[in-house]
């Protein structure tokens, strides 16, 4: 994290307790580039690493009364960003983990025994990855309908096992986004995803 100026770190968080939204903005500019990196780094994902970063700073900006106390803000930072990653992430292994139980359970259920929610969810779901490139929807439909590793994937598709990561996780966050912005995220399928 950059090194700011302990006499301009007091009056930047000063400031911000006082709820001055151009000092948080210059705050926010000095130190969102190594938190996305970090966030990156973990996460593997510019989306959900920028998702990441945005929720930090929300938490921050709520908690800006008590920045006016804090007498090392660089550790202090540097935790919350610690524990908001782990947070994030351990959130996001049971989400993977619930989701992927449901999409291979989804497909055999009888349409009219489920509820239109979770019907519309599954939907909309088999649509998003339907309107895949051909080679992310092979991937997909490798690892969740054969069932196979991402190593078995890589080897028969010839591509690297991080290749096939990283485009099962960009799927699955492109999954929850399109459920959360069709508000679908709370009912139904959404429960197993917004689940901790």
């Amino acid at each position: 994290m950059l090194p700011v100026p302990p006499h301009k770190e007091k009056a930047l968080l000063a400031l911000i307790a006082a709820g001055n939204e151009a000092a948080f903005k210059e705050l926010h500019d000095l130190f969102w580039n190594d938190v996305y990196s970090l966030a990156l780094a973990f996460t593997k994902s510019p989306p959900a690493a920028e998702d990441l970063v945005q929720e930090l700073f929300i938490k921050l900006w709520m908690k800006r009364d008590a920045l006016g106390h804090v007498e090392n803000f660089q550790a202090f930072f540097r935790t919350m960003v610690r524990n908001h990653l782990i947070s994030a992430l351990r959130k996001n292994k049971k989400q993977e983990k619930d989701l992927q139980a449901f999409l291979k359970t989804a497909s055999p259920v009888e349409p009219q025994l489920i509820a239109p929610e979770v019907n519309e969810a599954v939907g909309l779901v088999a649509t998003i990855i339907g309107n895949l490139p051909a080679r992310q929807q092979q991937i997909f439909r490798m690892s969740r309908e054969e069932g196979l590793s991402h190593e078995e994937i890589a080897n028969t598709l010839q591509v690297s096992k991080k290749t096939v990561s990283n485009t099962i996780t960009i799927i699955l966050a492109l999954i929850r986004k399109q459920l959360y912005k069709h508000e679908l995220l709370l009912t139904g399928i959404g429960l197993l995803l917004v689940s901790v």
